[in-house]
C-alpha cells in the first residue's frame, strides 16, 4: 500500500522535485520514499512496505528488458498465480514483491493483465521511449488515482490533495460538483470539485500519448444476472467457496495482520474464515463508545472467544471531530460521511499492533444489506397498487417532513414509489434540489445531481428496483463514499486495509444471481444467512443491524456551533463565496428548532473547512477542528 505521483511535461521537461507531493503522500507511504526522473517525466512513490520488505522492491520500479517504469498503490492478491505463468513462460523475477509481477504482466499483456489481477490498485507505467503514459485503476475504485490534463502536460495523483501541488495554475471550484457534492454529501467520481481535475473511474483505464488521450474501461457492472436458475443451496455453497479463497488470498503479509471486527455478519464471517485459514496471531479490534447504541463490543468478544483471536477494544470518544481538517487536507476534496471520524478512530489505534487488517466491506452491497433495499422493493410493489394520482398526493403530503420518526419513513416509501424507480430515487442524506437552489444562489445551468443514480437506474431498468439499486450502489456509493472514506481514515493512519467481500470473483458471483435467489422476501443477506448461523454465536445472526453511527444531529446543536459559525456563515471567505450564509443559517435555525438537518449541516460544515485548509490555506491542515464550549449555541 503506498502513494505515488507524477508530471509529464513535453514542453519545460520534468522538474527538479516532486517534494511537496511526496510531503501529501507521507501517511500512505512512510516506509520509503523514491523520486525517478528522465526526460519529460518525473515519478515519485511512497511506500508502506507490506510484501518484501527490501529496498530492492521500492517503487519507481523500472525494466531492464523494455524500460518501463512502474509506481503502484495496492496489492496484488494472486500476484504468486501470475508470476507462475510468467515463470512458465520464462520470466526470471528477483524480488518477492507484486509489484514485479504487475511489471512483468503488464509487458507480456499489455492492458490486457488488468483484467486479470485480483486486488486493488492505481498504477502508472511509464514508457520513455515512446513518450506514452497509461494509468490504471481497480475494478470496484478501492484505490484513488486523480489526474490533470493540458496541452503538451499530465500530472496524477494517488489523491487529488497529492496532485495539487503539480497544477500548473489555481483552479476554480466546479459548480457542477459543488451541485452534486451538496446532494449527495461527497463529490462523485465523475466530477472533482476544482475544474481541470479529472478522476479515472473504476475499472478504468487511460493511455497518453504526446498528448493525445485514450480513455476505456476493462470492467463495469453486469447489466443482468448471468445464472438465474442456480438453487439457493447451490448458490450458498458457492459463496463459501469462493469466500474462503478472498480471505486466503488476503492473508499473505510480511508485517503484523490483523482485522476490524463488528458484531455484524460481514466483519464477523471475515474473522471466522481468517481464523480458520491462517495459522499465525490474529489481531482483531472493536470500537465502541460507552453509552451509546452504538456499541458492539460485547457481542464482537463472543466471535474473537470462539475464534482465540487476541482482541483489543478501542474506546471511540463521544466527540472525536478533532481530526476533520487533517483528513480533508489528505482527500483534497470535501466529504461529508461523518463515518470517517470513527473510522480513523478505528485504524490509528489498530496501527500500534497492525499493518494490515482485514474488513467487512462491501457486504452490504453485494447481498441485500441495507434496509432501502426492502424500501425500494415495497415502493415497486406500492406502485403496482396504487393509482398515480394517489401515490403524488401522498408523496407531496410527506415531502416536508424532517423529522426523524414514522412520518419520514412514510415519505420515503411515498417517493420511492411516486414514479420509477430512476425517477423518484435520490440520497435522501444530501439537499434536494429546491434546498441546493437556495444555497447555490440559484440552479446550476444544465446540471441536476441527481444524474448520478439516475443514469445508472435507467441502465438496470429491465430488472426489479431493488436488484438495479444494488448494481447501482456499486457504481455511486461504494466508489463515490464508502471506499474513499476507508481508504482515506486507513491510509492516514499508515494501515492498509483488505476487503474480502470485494473480491472481484465475490463480486461477480454475486451480481450473477437474481433478486428472487438473493433477495428472497425481501430478506436482508439471506444468502449469508447459513454461513453466519454455522460459524458465528447465534447472537450474530438474531442482532439487529445498527453500525456505527456518529451524533452529528447532536453536535450540530451544541459542541460544533463555534465551527459552524467560524467556517460555514463567516461572509470573507471562500465558503461565502460558494454558498450563501444566509441560507445555511436558515437551515441551521430549522435544525435548533427541531427538525434533523444533522447530516446535512455536517456537509456544510466539512466544505467550509476543506475552502479554510485547501482553498484558502488559512487553517492548517494539523490543527484541530475547534470545539465549542458545551451549551454554545450560533444566532440563528
Amino acid at each position: 500500500m503506498c502513494g505515488f505521483g507524477g508530471v509529464v511535461d513535453l514542453r519545460r521537461g520534468a522538474p527538479a522535485s516532486l517534494a511537496d507531493v511526496a510531503a501529501a503522500l507521507s501517511h500512505r507511504g512512510p516506509d520509503a520514499r523514491h523520486e525517478w526522473r528522465e526526460g519529460p517525466c518525473a515519478l515519485v512513490h511512497c511506500r508502506l512496505r507490506v510484501l518484501d520488505l527490501s529496498e530492492r522492491a521500492d517503487q519507481p520500479m523500472t525494466s531492464e528488458r523494455t524500460r518501463v517504469v512502474v509506481v503502484y498503490n495496492g496489492e496484488i492478491y494472486n500476484f504468486r498465480e501470475l508470476r507462475a505463468d510468467l515463470e512458465a513462460a520464462g520470466r526470471h523475477f528477483v524480488t518477492r514483491s507484486d509489484t514485479e509481477v504487475l511489471l512483468a504482466g503488464y509487458e507480456a499483456w499489455g492492458p490486457d493483465v488488468f483484467a486479470r489481477l485480483r486486488g486493488m490498485f492505481a498504477a502508472a507505467f511509464w514508457h520513455p521511449d515512446e513518450r506514452r503514459l497509461v494509468l490504471a485503476r481497480d475494478p470496484l475504485g478501492k484505490k484513488p488515482l486523480a489526474y490533470a490534463l493540458s496541452p503538451d502536460r499530465i500530472a496524477f495523483a494517488s489523491t487529488v490533495g497529492a496532485l495539487l501541488p503539480m497544477l500548473e495554475h489555481a483552479p476554480p471550484v466546479s459548480r457542477s460538483a459543488l451541485d452534486c457534492y451538496l446532494g449527495h454529501t461527497v463529490v462523485p467520481f465523475e466530477h472533482a470539485m476544482l475544474e481541470g481535475v479529472e478522476k479515472l473511474p473504476p475499472g478504468g483505464f487511460l493511455e497518453w500519448r504526446a498528448g493525445a488521450v485514450r480513455t476505456g474501461r476493462f470492467w463495469q457492472v453486469p447489466a443482468a444476472p448471468a445464472d438465474p436458475a442456480m438453487p439457493a443451496g447451490d448458490a450458498a455453497i458457492e459463496l463459501e467457496r469462493l469466500l474462503r479463497q478472498a480471505v486466503r488470498r488476503r492473508l499473505e503479509s510480511d508485517v503484523p495482520l490483523g482485522l476490524f471486527l463488528s458484531a455484524g455478519f460481514d466483519s464477523s464471517l471475515v474473522a471466522a474464515l481468517a481464523a480458520e485459514e491462517h495459522e499465525g496471531r490474529l489481531v482483531a479490534v472493536t470500537a465502541g463508545t460507552a453509552g451509546s447504541g452504538y456499541d458492539e463490543r460485547s457481542v464482537a468478544a463472543l466471535v474473537a472467544a470462539r475464534y482465540g483471536l487476541e482482541h483489543r477494544l478501542v474506546e471511540v470518544p463521544a466527540l472525536s471531530a478533532a481530526p476533520l481538517p487533517m483528513l480533508l487536507a489528505e482527500l483534497g476534496e470535501p466529504f461529508g460521511d461523518s463515518s470517517i471520524l470513527p473510522s480513523y478512530d478505528v485504524a490509528r489505534a489498530a496501527r500500534r499492533e497492525i499493518t494490515v487488517a482485514l474488513t467487512g466491506d462491501g457486504g452490504d452491497e453485494a447481498f441485500f444489506g441495507y434496509a432501502t433495499f426492502r424500501g425500494v422493493r415495497l415502493g415497486q410493489r406500492y406502485r403496482r397498487w396504487t393509482p398515480a394520482p394517489v401515490r403524488r398526493l401522498l408523496r407531496n403530503a410527506t415531502s416536508g417532513a424532517t423529522r426523524e420518526g414514522w412520518l419520514r419513513r412514510a415519505g420515503a416509501l411515498f417517493e420511492y414509489g411516486a414514479e420509477p424507480i430512476r425517477d423518484s430515487y435520490r440520497n435522501r442524506m444530501g439537499f434536494g434540489p429546491r434546498a441546493r437552489a437556495e444555497l447555490l444562489r440559484g440552479p446550476v445551468a444544465g446540471h441536476r445531481a441527481e444524474h448520478i443514480y439516475a443514469e445508472r437506474l435507467d441502465r438496470f431498468r429491465a430488472l426489479p428496483d431493488a436488484d438495479a439499486l444494488r448494481r447501482t450502489f456499486f457504481e455511486t456509493y461504494l466508489p463515490n463514499d464508502y471506499l474513499p472514506k476507508v481508504d482515506t481514515a486507513t491510509m492516514a493512519a499508515s494501515l492498509e486495509a483488505r476487503s474480502p467481500f470485494l473480491d472481484v470473483d465475490v463480486v461477480e458471483f454475486a451480481l450473477s444471481l437474481p433478486e428472487a435467489t438473493a433477495f428472497p422476501g425481501g430478506q436482508l443477506k439471506a444468502l449469508l444467512r447459513p454461513l453466519v448461523a454455522r460459524l458465528l454465536p447465534r447472537e450474530v445472526l438474531h442482532r439487529q443491524k445498527t453500525g456505527f453511527g456518529v451524533p452529528v444531529s447532536g453536535w450540530m446543536r451544541g459542541p460544533l456551533a463555534g465551527a459552524l459559525e467560524e467556517f460555514v456563515f463567516r461572509r470573507d471567505t471562500a465558503m461565502a463565496a460558494m454558498i450563501d450564509p444566509a441560507a445555511a443559517r436558515r437551515v441551521y435555525a430549522e435544525h435548533t428548532a427541531g427538525a434533523d438537518h444533522g447530516t446535512r449541516l455536517w456537509s456544510l460544515l466539512c466544505l467550509g473547512v476543506w475552502a479554510a485548509v485547501v482553498l484558502e490555506r488559512r487553517w492548517p491542515a494539523a490543527e484541530p477542528l475547534p470545539v465549542a464550549r458545551a451549551g454554545a449555541a450560533v444566532a440563528a
